[in-house]
């Protein structure tokens, strides 16, 4: 830039002005991009707590939404089956009449079309994403890339044929009493098999085999009982005996195996910890 001063000309030079000498000279540290990641994370740390600041009340939050999320997910899942089904059925219905009406070359096609692999982006409904690797199998009804919780939660409810199934009743939960009677009497028998199968197939010893068996006494005795109560309407006799006499009371409970469980008071190993070391919360899933 030119000057002109006193008949004198001279030149000044200006220096380069740069974005970060900008900021610096306008009281600008840091960028507002920053600022506002600063604040998104503040936001953010306030509105979500991290494991440090869990409480039990966070960790049953967690819990509700799992098994809210499984049930729908196995919910779906028998949706999407059926439907699968159903499209299976009208796909052989079509191939049988095109055969009726000898259309082979046009049958031979739709069976090659029918046989291709299914496109990556097609899977049938899980709890996880797909396997790096087995994307485009995933809708296929590979065993290995189904998430099945094996114990823990119960996505699969005793009232699910009620609810569900093919002689479902529209006005459920409001069901006739028979039918709950039918169903009592259908858990109990597969209770029993199923607890001699595993106990015939993965016997569990010690402290996880105490806690199972109490489990499944417990079991038994609430279906002993419901069905109990079926028992004393169907039978008004039964009822007025049960209520008048106690040691028949008592005989009937032992007979249904419905006595008190008897279980030792636990014997602790270790010294009881102080009040300040118990964890804040204990959590009910394992990563």
């Amino acid at each position: 830039m030119a000057c002109r001063w006193g008949g004198c000309s001279f030149v000044l030079l200006q220096k380069k002005q740069t974005a970060a000498a900008y900021m610096t000279s306008a009281g600008k540290i840091g960028s507002e991009e920053k600022w506002a990641q600063a604040a998104m994370e503040y936001l953010h740390e306030k509105r979500l707590c991290n494991d440090s600041r869990k409480r039990q009340h966070d960790v049953d939050n967690e819990r509700r939404v799992a098994l809210a999320f499984d049930r729908y997910c196995a919910v779906n899942e028998k949706t999407f089956a059926d439907r699968m089904s159903r499209l299976a059925t009208r796909m052989t219905e079509a191939l049988e009449a095109m055969t009726e009406l000898g259309m082979e070359q046009a049958r031979e096609e739709a069976l090659l079309l029918s046989s291709e692999q299914p496109p990556g982006n097609y899977r049938r409904p899980s709890l996880t994403p797909p396997v790096p690797g087995y994307e485009p199998g995933y809708g296929l009804d590979v065993p290995q890339l189904c998430s099945q919780q094996a114990e823990y939660p119960p996505v699969v409810r005793p009232t699910d044929a009620l609810e569900f199934g093919t002689d479902a009743d529209p006005s459920f939960p409001f069901v006739d009493a028979h039918r709950i009677e039918d169903l009592t009497a259908l858990c109990a028998r597969k209770l029993e098999e199923w607890h001699g199968e595993i106990r015939e197939a993965a016997p569990l010893t010690g402290v996880e085999g105490e806690a199972w068996e109490a489990y499944v006494a417990l079991q038994k005795k609430a279906l002993a009982r419901q069905q109990l109560i079926f028992d004393l309407c169907n039978n008004p006799e039964l009822r007025e005996q049960y209520d008048a006499d106690s040691e028949f009371r008592e005989q009937q409970w032992a007979e249904r195996g419905m006595l008190p469980l008897e279980i030792n008071e636990e014997e602790l190993r270790e010294v009881e910890r102080h009040y300040a070391q118990e964890p804040a919360y204990h959590a009910f899933r394992k990563f």
